[in-house]
């Protein structure tokens, strides 16, 4: 009889541990994106995207910036201003919009990015972006693919 209970006991605590176990892996979202849309000077779109790739995607990951994702458009929309010839896309994600100040303002004081892209954009026969915009977003309800979870 005692033989039952240990084995009870501990079958009951492999079960509280699996589910603690997943729980834990339940993958949560951030609460705050930015969509970034950037129109490259012209023939210098793939290059923004070898320096996102190569190093500035690495640096706001050392603050806590998360990368979501980047993209070349495959179309143009001239009503919305993109031209698939010169412009680069990419989502980033914080908890909170307060969060984003902090880690921007972070990453944009560290020297590898100040020598990355500030330098090379302030110098005029270097740089290769014409224009950047910025959308702030948050999701929205329960039929997106992206549930925050507090």
């Amino acid at each position: 009889m005692l033989k039952w209970k240990v084995l009870a006991i501990a079958g009951m605590a492999f079960g509280l541990g699996g589910l603690g176990w997943g729980y834990a892996q339940q993958q949560t979202f951030p609460g705050f994106y930015e969509l970034r849309i950037y129109k490259a000077q012209p023939g210098k779109r793939d290059a923004l995207a070898a320096r996102f790739a190569s190093r500035t995607a690495a640096i706001y990951a050392r603050y806590a910036i998360t990368n979501v994702g980047y993209f070349i458009p495959q179309q143009s929309d001239p009503e919305l201003g993109i031209d698939a010839s010169d412009t680069f896309i990419y989502i980033r994600a914080y908890p909170s919009k307060e969060e984003r100040d902090k880690r921007l303002k972070a990453a944009q004081s560290d020297p590898e990015f100040r020598e990355v892209v500030i330098a090379q954009e302030r110098d005029q026969n270097a740089r290769l972006i014409v224009k950047a915009h910025n959308i702030d977003m948050t999701p929205s309800g329960s039929y997106t693919a992206i549930a925050v979870v507090p």
